[in-house]
Order: structure tokens, then C-alpha cells, then sequence
């Protein structure tokens, strides 16, 4: 009977680099919803920031133009993933992760 466990202890740790991991958690509210307002506040200052680009645009100041607009992009980057952790905090329950 030994024998049989430790043919599937093998078995499993053979398969285990194949196989989706599984994640259970209960999520954390108080953590999902400062993401959340994290998220916020970067696509604010991205809005802000491109609203700027097209001021130094509109004013042929191109260099300063090109800088905001870099900026307005990293804002949406960094709201994307603050949206991210806001969305993975706020779930609970099980979740399976493919790939990783």
C-alpha cells in the first residue's frame, strides 16, 4: 500500500508543472477600494497631463508637448494596474491561474 502512495505522490509532482494553479482566498475590500481610488487618481493626472500636452501643442511648444503626453501615458499604465489589484482584492473565492 506504500507503494501505491508514493507512486502518486510521483505521479502528482510530475504533473505539477502542467497543472493550472489554484488561488483561494476571501479577497480584501479595504484594500480592493484603495486600489480603486489609486486608479482614480492616475487616470485623473493622465487626463491632466494630456489636457497640458495639447496646450503646449496648441502653443508650438512641441518638446514639452511629447514630454506630458509620455506622462499622460504612464498615468493610464499605472491606473491599469492599480484597476488590476482593485479587481483581484475585491474577488474572493477560488481562482485559477493558468500560465504562471
Amino acid at each position: 500500500m506504500r507503494f501505491g502512495y508514493t507512486l502518486a505522490v510521483a505521479a502528482l509532482l510530475a504533473a505539477s508543472p502542467a497543472m493550472a494553479q489554484v488561488v483561494i482566498g476571501t479577497g480584501d475590500p479595504n484594500a480592493a477600494s484603495a486600489h480603486q481610488y489609486q486608479a482614480d487618481q492616475d487616470r485623473s493626472a493622465g487626463r491632466a497631463n494630456m489636457d497640458a500636452a495639447r496646450q503646449e501643442e496648441a502653443m508650438g511648444n512641441y518638446g514639452a508637448a511629447a514630454r506630458d503626453r509620455e506622462a499622460a501615458h504612464e498615468d493610464w499604465h499605472a491606473a491599469h494596474h492599480q484597476q488590476r489589484d482593485a479587481d483581484r482584492d475585491g474577488n474572493g473565492g477560488v481562482t485559477f491561474e493558468f500560465g504562471r
